[in-house]
Protein backbone atom coordinates (compact mmCIF):
# COMPACT_ATOMS: atom_id res chain seq x y z
CA UNK A 1 0.00 0.00 0.00
CA UNK A 2 3.20 2.14 0.60
CA UNK A 3 1.83 6.17 1.10
CA UNK A 4 -1.49 5.13 -0.76
CA UNK A 5 -2.93 5.51 2.76
CA UNK A 6 -2.89 9.15 2.55
CA UNK A 7 -5.51 9.43 -0.31
CA UNK A 8 -7.98 7.40 1.71
CA UNK A 9 -9.76 10.62 2.38
CA UNK A 10 -9.96 11.65 -0.99
CA UNK A 11 -10.71 8.07 -2.03
CA UNK A 12 -14.41 8.34 0.34
CA UNK A 13 -14.83 11.64 -1.01
CA UNK A 14 -15.03 9.95 -4.55
CA UNK A 15 -17.40 7.13 -3.46
CA UNK A 16 -19.80 9.53 -1.62
CA UNK A 17 -19.98 11.40 -4.95
CA UNK A 18 -20.78 8.55 -7.21
CA UNK A 19 -23.08 7.32 -4.58
CA UNK A 20 -24.82 10.95 -4.24
CA UNK A 21 -24.78 10.57 -8.24
CA UNK A 22 -26.55 6.69 -8.70
CA UNK A 23 -29.12 7.98 -5.44
CA UNK A 24 -30.45 11.09 -7.94
CA UNK A 25 -30.84 8.30 -10.46
CA UNK A 26 -32.52 5.69 -7.86
CA UNK A 27 -35.00 8.33 -6.58
CA UNK A 28 -36.11 9.53 -9.96
CA UNK A 29 -34.34 12.89 -9.83
CA UNK A 30 -31.97 12.14 -12.78
CA UNK A 31 -33.98 10.06 -15.08
CA UNK A 32 -32.48 6.94 -16.77
CA UNK A 33 -33.62 7.00 -20.14
CA UNK A 34 -34.59 3.52 -22.33
CA UNK A 35 -35.43 2.95 -25.48
CA UNK A 36 -37.22 0.82 -27.80
CA UNK A 37 -33.78 -0.84 -29.54
CA UNK A 38 -31.66 -3.20 -28.46
CA UNK A 39 -28.68 -1.70 -26.86
CA UNK A 40 -25.67 -3.32 -25.81
CA UNK A 41 -22.82 -1.86 -23.55
CA UNK A 42 -19.19 -3.19 -23.20
CA UNK A 43 -17.67 -1.41 -20.15
CA UNK A 44 -15.55 -1.98 -17.14
CA UNK A 45 -15.20 -0.47 -13.79
CA UNK A 46 -11.47 0.37 -14.19
CA UNK A 47 -10.07 3.13 -15.87
CA UNK A 48 -9.52 1.38 -18.97
CA UNK A 49 -6.84 -1.67 -20.23
CA UNK A 50 -9.90 -4.34 -20.29
CA UNK A 51 -10.10 -4.81 -24.12
CA UNK A 52 -12.89 -2.93 -24.89
CA UNK A 53 -12.09 -2.03 -28.55
CA UNK A 54 -11.48 -5.84 -29.49
CA UNK A 55 -14.34 -7.42 -28.12
CA UNK A 56 -16.62 -4.51 -29.49
CA UNK A 57 -15.06 -5.39 -32.80
CA UNK A 58 -15.85 -8.89 -32.55
CA UNK A 59 -19.66 -8.52 -31.37
CA UNK A 60 -20.24 -6.24 -34.51
CA UNK A 61 -18.63 -8.38 -36.62
CA UNK A 62 -20.80 -11.41 -34.82
CA UNK A 63 -24.06 -9.38 -35.53
CA UNK A 64 -23.14 -8.79 -38.92
CA UNK A 65 -22.70 -12.16 -39.78
CA UNK A 66 -26.22 -12.76 -38.51
CA UNK A 67 -27.44 -9.68 -41.21
CA UNK A 68 -27.85 -6.95 -38.66
CA UNK A 69 -27.43 -3.31 -39.12
CA UNK A 70 -25.07 -2.03 -36.68
CA UNK A 71 -23.85 1.25 -35.06
CA UNK A 72 -21.33 2.07 -32.34
CA UNK A 73 -21.54 4.56 -30.24
CA UNK A 74 -18.47 6.00 -28.01
CA UNK A 75 -17.49 9.24 -26.47
CA UNK A 76 -14.31 10.12 -28.51
CA UNK A 77 -12.00 10.29 -26.14
CA UNK A 78 -9.32 13.40 -26.33
CA UNK A 79 -10.94 14.27 -29.87
CA UNK A 80 -10.72 18.24 -30.50
CA UNK A 81 -14.07 18.40 -31.67
CA UNK A 82 -17.91 18.22 -29.77
CA UNK A 83 -21.33 16.94 -30.09
CA UNK A 84 -22.17 14.14 -32.64
CA UNK A 85 -20.43 13.08 -35.46
CA UNK A 86 -21.10 10.10 -38.38
CA UNK A 87 -17.43 9.17 -38.63
CA UNK A 88 -16.15 8.26 -41.68
CA UNK A 89 -12.90 7.91 -43.41
CA UNK A 90 -12.37 11.20 -44.72
CA UNK A 91 -12.37 12.23 -40.36
CA UNK A 92 -9.07 12.42 -38.41
CA UNK A 93 -7.90 11.16 -35.41
CA UNK A 94 -7.89 14.47 -34.01
CA UNK A 95 -11.54 14.75 -35.10
CA UNK A 96 -13.14 11.33 -33.55
CA UNK A 97 -10.71 9.82 -31.34
CA UNK A 98 -7.85 6.85 -31.89
CA UNK A 99 -11.05 4.38 -31.06
CA UNK A 100 -13.38 5.29 -33.43
CA UNK A 101 -10.69 5.54 -35.88
CA UNK A 102 -10.05 2.04 -35.70
CA UNK A 103 -13.27 1.11 -36.01
CA UNK A 104 -13.42 3.50 -38.92
CA UNK A 105 -10.74 1.28 -40.31
CA UNK A 106 -11.05 -1.91 -39.20
CA UNK A 107 -14.89 -2.49 -39.64
CA UNK A 108 -17.34 -3.22 -42.91
CA UNK A 109 -18.36 0.35 -43.87
CA UNK A 110 -21.60 -1.02 -43.61
CA UNK A 111 -21.22 -0.62 -39.70
CA UNK A 112 -21.38 3.25 -38.66
CA UNK A 113 -19.64 4.79 -36.12
CA UNK A 114 -20.57 7.56 -34.11
CA UNK A 115 -18.82 9.59 -31.07
CA UNK A 116 -21.25 11.69 -29.31
CA UNK A 117 -19.85 12.52 -25.43
CA UNK A 118 -23.61 12.63 -24.37
CA UNK A 119 -24.84 8.99 -25.15
CA UNK A 120 -28.51 9.51 -24.73
CA UNK A 121 -28.40 12.45 -26.92
CA UNK A 122 -26.29 10.20 -29.63
CA UNK A 123 -28.56 6.98 -29.62
CA UNK A 124 -31.52 9.53 -30.22
CA UNK A 125 -29.79 10.99 -33.05
CA UNK A 126 -28.67 7.76 -34.15
CA UNK A 127 -32.81 6.61 -33.96
CA UNK A 128 -33.74 9.16 -35.71
CA UNK A 129 -31.39 9.69 -38.60
CA UNK A 130 -30.58 5.89 -39.36
CA UNK A 131 -33.90 4.69 -38.44
CA UNK A 132 -32.83 1.03 -40.02
CA UNK A 133 -30.94 0.62 -37.14
CA UNK A 134 -31.35 -2.70 -35.76
CA UNK A 135 -28.80 -2.85 -32.28
CA UNK A 136 -26.47 -0.31 -30.63
CA UNK A 137 -23.34 -1.25 -29.51
CA UNK A 138 -22.04 1.21 -26.63
CA UNK A 139 -18.17 1.12 -25.92
CA UNK A 140 -17.64 2.30 -22.80
CA UNK A 141 -20.79 3.09 -21.27
CA UNK A 142 -20.89 0.99 -17.86
CA UNK A 143 -21.03 4.28 -15.84
CA UNK A 144 -23.16 6.13 -18.28
CA UNK A 145 -26.27 6.21 -16.40
CA UNK A 146 -28.15 8.42 -18.51
CA UNK A 147 -28.83 5.62 -20.72
CA UNK A 148 -29.96 2.10 -19.37
CA UNK A 149 -28.93 -0.62 -22.08
CA UNK A 150 -30.76 -4.04 -22.45
CA UNK A 151 -27.44 -5.99 -22.27
CA UNK A 152 -24.32 -5.14 -20.44
CA UNK A 153 -21.43 -7.08 -21.05
CA UNK A 154 -18.54 -6.07 -17.88
CA UNK A 155 -14.67 -6.89 -18.95
CA UNK A 156 -11.85 -7.55 -16.50
CA UNK A 157 -8.39 -8.63 -17.09
CA UNK A 158 -7.39 -12.09 -16.09
CA UNK A 159 -4.35 -10.49 -14.67
CA UNK A 160 -5.94 -6.93 -13.20
CA UNK A 161 -9.17 -8.01 -12.42
CA UNK A 162 -11.57 -6.27 -10.54
CA UNK A 163 -11.62 -7.79 -7.11
CA UNK A 164 -7.78 -7.14 -6.56
CA UNK A 165 -8.39 -3.55 -7.37
CA UNK A 166 -9.18 -0.30 -5.33
CA UNK A 167 -11.37 2.72 -6.33
CA UNK A 168 -9.89 6.07 -7.04
CA UNK A 169 -7.34 7.22 -6.72
CA UNK A 170 -5.48 4.69 -4.61
CA UNK A 171 -6.40 2.25 -7.57
CA UNK A 172 -8.14 2.65 -11.07
CA UNK A 173 -11.71 1.48 -10.30
CA UNK A 174 -14.21 4.06 -11.71
CA UNK A 175 -16.70 2.79 -9.06
CA UNK A 176 -17.03 0.21 -6.34
CA UNK A 177 -16.97 -3.45 -6.65
CA UNK A 178 -20.85 -4.01 -5.77
CA UNK A 179 -21.66 -2.33 -9.56
CA UNK A 180 -21.09 -5.68 -11.21
CA UNK A 181 -24.43 -6.81 -9.84
CA UNK A 182 -25.54 -4.40 -13.17
CA UNK A 183 -23.69 -6.90 -16.06
CA UNK A 184 -25.63 -9.54 -17.64
CA UNK A 185 -22.67 -10.89 -18.63
CA UNK A 186 -19.15 -10.84 -16.76
CA UNK A 187 -16.46 -11.54 -19.44
CA UNK A 188 -12.89 -12.13 -17.81
CA UNK A 189 -10.24 -11.19 -20.75
CA UNK A 190 -6.95 -11.90 -21.91
CA UNK A 191 -6.85 -15.02 -20.27
CA UNK A 192 -4.10 -17.66 -21.44
CA UNK A 193 -4.95 -19.80 -24.46
CA UNK A 194 -5.04 -23.20 -23.07
CA UNK A 195 -6.95 -22.67 -20.09
CA UNK A 196 -7.43 -24.93 -16.92
CA UNK A 197 -10.98 -25.79 -15.83
CA UNK A 198 -9.65 -25.38 -11.97
CA UNK A 199 -8.26 -21.75 -12.81
CA UNK A 200 -11.86 -21.21 -14.27
CA UNK A 201 -13.63 -22.81 -11.18
CA UNK A 202 -11.10 -20.81 -9.06
CA UNK A 203 -12.01 -17.10 -10.74
CA UNK A 204 -16.32 -18.01 -11.41
CA UNK A 205 -15.89 -18.73 -7.33
CA UNK A 206 -14.26 -14.98 -6.96
CA UNK A 207 -16.62 -13.15 -9.13
CA UNK A 208 -19.57 -15.24 -7.23
CA UNK A 209 -22.46 -14.44 -9.91
CA UNK A 210 -26.30 -13.66 -9.06
CA UNK A 211 -28.71 -15.90 -10.75
CA UNK A 212 -28.84 -13.66 -13.63
CA UNK A 213 -25.66 -13.45 -14.22
CA UNK A 214 -23.27 -15.34 -16.92
CA UNK A 215 -19.51 -15.71 -17.04
CA UNK A 216 -17.30 -15.81 -19.89
CA UNK A 217 -13.33 -16.01 -20.63
CA UNK A 218 -11.67 -14.25 -23.62
CA UNK A 219 -8.30 -14.81 -25.28
CA UNK A 220 -6.41 -12.53 -27.65
CA UNK A 221 -5.42 -13.87 -30.61
CA UNK A 222 -2.82 -12.30 -32.13
CA UNK A 223 -2.42 -11.93 -35.94
CA UNK A 224 0.46 -11.42 -38.71
CA UNK A 225 2.88 -8.30 -38.65
CA UNK A 226 1.55 -5.04 -41.35
CA UNK A 227 3.36 -2.64 -42.19
CA UNK A 228 1.96 0.51 -40.98
CA UNK A 229 2.67 2.81 -43.88
CA UNK A 230 2.36 0.63 -46.55
CA UNK A 231 -0.08 -1.91 -46.55
CA UNK A 232 -0.24 -4.66 -49.11
CA UNK A 233 2.96 -3.54 -50.37
CA UNK A 234 5.17 -6.81 -50.40
CA UNK A 235 8.14 -4.95 -50.48
CA UNK A 236 7.62 -5.07 -46.54
CA UNK A 237 7.76 -7.54 -45.17
CA UNK A 238 8.46 -8.64 -41.47
CA UNK A 239 11.65 -11.14 -41.04
CA UNK A 240 10.98 -14.68 -40.39
CA UNK A 241 13.79 -14.35 -37.61
CA UNK A 242 13.69 -11.18 -35.62
CA UNK A 243 16.72 -10.56 -33.38
CA UNK A 244 15.66 -7.39 -31.90
CA UNK A 245 12.12 -5.94 -31.40
CA UNK A 246 11.55 -2.94 -30.49
CA UNK A 247 7.87 -2.38 -29.62
CA UNK A 248 6.23 1.64 -29.18
CA UNK A 249 2.86 1.52 -27.60
CA UNK A 250 0.85 4.06 -25.50
CA UNK A 251 -2.32 1.62 -24.14
CA UNK A 252 -3.15 0.66 -20.72
CA UNK A 253 -2.27 -2.70 -20.81
CA UNK A 254 0.90 -3.94 -23.22
CA UNK A 255 2.16 -6.78 -20.68
CA UNK A 256 0.58 -9.53 -23.34
CA UNK A 257 1.32 -8.25 -26.26
CA UNK A 258 4.88 -8.16 -24.45
CA UNK A 259 4.66 -11.48 -23.71
CA UNK A 260 3.46 -12.43 -27.29
CA UNK A 261 6.55 -10.99 -28.70
CA UNK A 262 9.33 -12.36 -26.70
CA UNK A 263 8.43 -15.39 -28.08
CA UNK A 264 9.00 -14.01 -31.37
CA UNK A 265 12.59 -12.11 -30.60
CA UNK A 266 15.67 -12.90 -29.01
CA UNK A 267 15.68 -9.23 -27.44
CA UNK A 268 12.92 -6.91 -26.96
CA UNK A 269 12.99 -3.40 -26.11
CA UNK A 270 9.91 -1.28 -25.19
CA UNK A 271 8.89 2.49 -25.64
CA UNK A 272 5.80 2.41 -23.61
CA UNK A 273 3.25 5.57 -22.78
CA UNK A 274 0.32 6.04 -21.12
CA UNK A 275 -2.92 4.68 -23.01
CA UNK A 276 -4.16 7.07 -25.69
CA UNK A 277 -0.86 8.97 -25.60
CA UNK A 278 -0.31 11.71 -28.22
CA UNK A 279 3.45 10.89 -29.77
CA UNK A 280 5.62 14.00 -29.64
CA UNK A 281 8.37 14.09 -32.69
CA UNK A 282 11.54 13.85 -30.20
CA UNK A 283 10.22 10.31 -28.66
CA UNK A 284 9.82 9.08 -32.59
CA UNK A 285 13.08 10.80 -32.63
CA UNK A 286 14.43 8.62 -29.61
CA UNK A 287 13.01 5.55 -31.09
CA UNK A 288 14.13 5.96 -34.61
CA UNK A 289 17.92 6.93 -33.08
CA UNK A 290 17.77 3.99 -30.72
CA UNK A 291 16.85 1.70 -33.99
CA UNK A 292 19.51 3.04 -35.96
CA UNK A 293 22.26 2.65 -33.32
CA UNK A 294 21.55 -0.98 -32.59
CA UNK A 295 24.06 -3.12 -33.92
CA UNK A 296 22.11 -6.56 -34.79
CA UNK A 297 20.50 -7.28 -37.83
CA UNK A 298 16.79 -8.65 -38.66
CA UNK A 299 15.40 -5.87 -36.01
CA UNK A 300 12.22 -4.59 -36.76
CA UNK A 301 9.84 -2.18 -34.88
CA UNK A 302 6.47 -2.77 -33.77
CA UNK A 303 3.19 -0.86 -32.61
CA UNK A 304 -0.07 -1.80 -31.50
CA UNK A 305 -3.55 -1.27 -34.42
CA UNK A 306 -4.66 0.98 -31.98
CA UNK A 307 -1.64 3.55 -32.09
CA UNK A 308 -1.42 3.42 -35.47
CA UNK A 309 -3.84 6.61 -35.67
CA UNK A 310 -1.63 8.57 -33.61
CA UNK A 311 1.33 7.73 -36.24
CA UNK A 312 -0.12 9.12 -39.03
CA UNK A 313 0.90 12.82 -38.44
CA UNK A 314 3.65 13.98 -41.29
CA UNK A 315 6.43 14.63 -38.90
CA UNK A 316 6.50 11.24 -37.57
CA UNK A 317 5.52 9.80 -40.10
CA UNK A 318 8.86 11.45 -42.11
CA UNK A 319 10.76 9.50 -39.40
CA UNK A 320 9.57 6.34 -39.12
CA UNK A 321 8.47 5.51 -42.81
CA UNK A 322 11.74 4.01 -44.46
CA UNK A 323 12.18 2.33 -41.24
CA UNK A 324 10.80 -1.96 -40.51
CA UNK A 325 7.69 -0.86 -38.46
CA UNK A 326 4.86 -3.15 -38.44
CA UNK A 327 1.46 -3.32 -36.41
CA UNK A 328 0.29 -6.35 -34.91
CA UNK A 329 -3.22 -6.66 -35.50
CA UNK A 330 -5.63 -8.82 -32.38
CA UNK A 331 -8.96 -10.26 -32.39
CA UNK A 332 -10.57 -12.24 -29.66
CA UNK A 333 -11.43 -15.59 -29.34
CA UNK A 334 -13.76 -17.16 -26.76
CA UNK A 335 -13.45 -19.88 -24.07
CA UNK A 336 -16.36 -22.64 -24.84
CA UNK A 337 -18.69 -22.69 -22.13
CA UNK A 338 -20.91 -26.03 -21.12
CA UNK A 339 -22.96 -23.87 -19.29
CA UNK A 340 -23.89 -21.43 -21.89
CA UNK A 341 -23.42 -19.63 -25.50
CA UNK A 342 -22.30 -16.07 -25.01
CA UNK A 343 -22.22 -15.52 -29.03
CA UNK A 344 -26.37 -17.17 -28.94
CA UNK A 345 -26.82 -14.85 -25.78
CA UNK A 346 -26.20 -11.89 -27.70
CA UNK A 347 -28.02 -12.91 -31.13
CA UNK A 348 -31.45 -14.44 -29.14
CA UNK A 349 -31.27 -10.78 -27.23
CA UNK A 350 -31.43 -8.82 -30.21
CA UNK A 351 -33.84 -11.03 -32.24
CA UNK A 352 -36.24 -10.65 -29.76
CA UNK A 353 -35.88 -7.36 -29.27
CA UNK A 354 -34.99 -5.67 -32.97
CA UNK A 355 -37.88 -3.87 -34.33
CA UNK A 356 -36.77 -5.00 -37.43
CA UNK A 357 -36.95 -8.67 -36.94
Amino acid sequence: MGLRFLLFPFQWGYILLISLRKLLYAVGIKRRRTFNMPIICIGNLNAGGSGKTPHTKYFAQLLQRNHYKIAIILRGYKRSTRGFIHCNTDHTVAEIGDEAYEYVRNLDEKTNIFVCERRRKGIKEIMNKFPETDVILMDDGFQHLAVKAGMYILLTDYLQPYWKDHVLPIGKLRECKAAKKRAHVIMVTKTPKVFSPLVKRDLIEKIRPRYHQHVAFSYLDYGNPVPVYAEGDQRFTAPENIYSAFLLCGIANPYPLEEFLKRKCIELYSHKYPDHHAYKLKEIEKLAFDFNNHMMKNKVIFTTEKDVSRLMLPEIKEKLVDLPFFYIPVTIGIHESKEFNLDKLIIDYVGKNCKNS
